[in-house]
């Protein structure tokens, strides 16, 4: 099973030419899942609704973090929410996490899937972008609500994915990690074994810590992570990148393949 998560940076930029970029990009990856953050939407635009057309997947959009924003050189009234395009039938479900007036809204989606492996769920994130101990202790709790919430009466395999906005190392994602590690395997090594996280473009040119991850949380090891890599993290001919972050591509396995 493919999994993809991508940060599609709003209507950022030429945001016609990186829509069809990234509807180009996502579809040659040919995923079960692709999970997406930041995605606009106003009366005339839609990103997962495109997204989900290049691809020929379908949509699970969840509507957050409403704002006037500048578009097509008017401001406009839009969303820049969560959105969840799958090839195979599942039910998708929303919950608000805490939020810090400077930074407005913040929202967890999961998606319930059936897999060869067993049951999987699919919990789509991106939390405060905000710096500062108070935000670092913001994001923690963000993350806390959204692990308790896709472990509530599930007893399968999560995959927890989107834009932290920290790095692996951070200590509000040290539960995260806990959770993610296995029993048979030491925690520390877990995120060189069973992770990928990838830096904003932006932040991979400066050096910065990469702050997109994928943490598999399987405590029976029913699923592996069989391959993981970047993509959509190349420029076109003239330059553009599809998005301000690259895209996560995580490949699982059943344990016993």
């Amino acid at each position: 099973m493919r999994i993809v998560t991508l940060n599609t940076w709003k209507n950022e930029g030429d945001y016609a030419r990186r829509l069809r970029l990234m509807g180009l990009g996502l579809a040659a990856l040919g995923a079960d899942v692709v999970c997406l953050q930041e995605c606009f939407a106003a009366e005339d635009a839609d990103t997962a609704a495109e997204l989900a057309r290049a691809t020929r997947l379908a949509p699970h959009a969840r509507p957050a973090r409403a704002k006037p924003r500048r578009h097509g050189g008017a401001l406009v009234s839009s969303t820049s929410g969560l959105a969840m395009l799958t090839r195979r039938p599942g039910a998708d479900g929303v919950r608000t996490l805490a939020e810090d007036p400077a930074d407005g809204e913040r929202i967890a989606q999961r998606l319930d899937l059936a897999g060869e492996a067993g049951p999987l769920r699919v919990l789509n994130l991106h939390l405060t972008h905000l710096r500062g101990p108070a935000a670092a202790a913001l994001r923690g709790r963000q993350v806390a609500e959204a692990l308790d919430w896709a472990r509530l009466n599930w007893t399968g395999a999560i995959v927890a994915v989107g834009d932290f906005n920290a790095p692996l190392e951070a200590e509000e994602l040290a539960p995260a990690l806990r959770l993610a590690a296995r029993p048979d395997r030491p925690e520390a090594d877990y995120p060189r074994r069973s992770t990928l996280h990838g830096a904003s473009l932006g932040e991979a040119r400066s050096g910065a810590p990469a702050i997109d991850h994928a943490l598999l949380i399987d405590p029976s090891g029913a699923w592996r992570v069989r391959r993981r890599f970047l993509a959509l993290d190349r420029p076109d001919g003239e330059g553009w990148f599809p998005s301000d972050h690259a895209a996560v591509v995580v490949d699982l396995e059943p344990a016993y393949a």
